[in-house]
């Protein structure tokens, strides 16, 4: 298995990604993990444009090799490297199957940049905090800092046996749209808060808030209706109005 990859091996399930990513051949995609080139395929069939970003050197041989032509009529580049390093290029659609002991990353660098839309294959338990709602249980950090750039969706649900090697667990099909950011005057600020109280989920929001401004040497607002409520209560907006509501001492 190189470098820890799983590979989708269900042409049905290859198939239905490209279906929801409703790719078009004056379309531009970027692919990250393109492993031996089985979703690349589809993607190229009906894409105008592929970028794709390999980290391991073999398979890297392998998707030249398959995809000679595509590469010498410059419908496909192939770039190898490490996808959180490498500038991405301009691209409309994001659509992968990525290595999964990256998905945080990635989805944070996705996430900053400008697309139009992602169809990404995720570990189950990571889609499921990805889309969380407040008071959910799967409710945190990833899921407060995406929902202030995107809508996620999960589209269904892909059994590890639609992979080789089989992984230990199942997969997810999500679709993120990016959306108008909320206004947030400092977005360092509000991310380093979330972050700060996801880690201390036990305690009250307003402990953990005055703990936090304490420590970064920051003066909070806190309204009355939060002194009760814990981290996992509380929407994203609200996060986005403590941050902007704070002022150096």
């Amino acid at each position: 298995m190189e470098l820890g990859q799983h590979f989708l091996v269900d042409r049905r399930v290859i198939r239905r990604i490209c279906d929801y990513a409703d790719l078009y051949a004056d379309d531009t995609v970027l692919e990250v993990g393109c492993g031996r080139g089985n979703l690349t395929e589809e993607l190229l069939k009906r894409a105008g444009k592929v970028y794709g970003i390999e980290i391991d050197r073999n398979l890297v041989s392998v998707l030249r090799e398959r995809f000679q032509k595509e590469i010498r009529d410059g419908k496909f580049e192939l770039i190898q490297g490490d996808a959180l390093k490498v500038d991405f290029f301009q691209f409309k659609k994001f659509v992968s199957n990525i290595p999964y002991k990256i998905s945080s990353p990635l989805t944070f660098k996705l996430l900053k940049s400008d697309f139009e839309v992602a169809v990404i294959m995720y570990q189950k338990e990571f889609a499921e905090r990805l889309i969380a709602n407040a008071m959910g249980k799967n409710y945190g950090r990833l899921s407060v800092i995406a929902k202030s750039y995107c809508r996620a969706e999960i589209l269904e649900y892909v059994p590890k046996t639609r992979f080789r090697p089989m992984p230990d667990v199942d997969s997810a099909i999500v679709k993120i749209i990016p959306k108008p950011k909320f206004e947030i005057r400092n977005r360092e600020v509000f991310e380093d808060l979330v972050t700060f109280v996801f880690s201390r989920k036990r305690k009250m929001l307003n402990k953990s808030i005055l703990e936090w401004a304490e420590l970064r040497k920051l003066k909070v607002n806190l309204k009355e209706n939060l002194m009760k409520k814990r981290p996992e209560e509380v929407e994203p907006e609200v996060y986005a109005m403590l941050a902007d509501s704070v002022d150096l001492i």
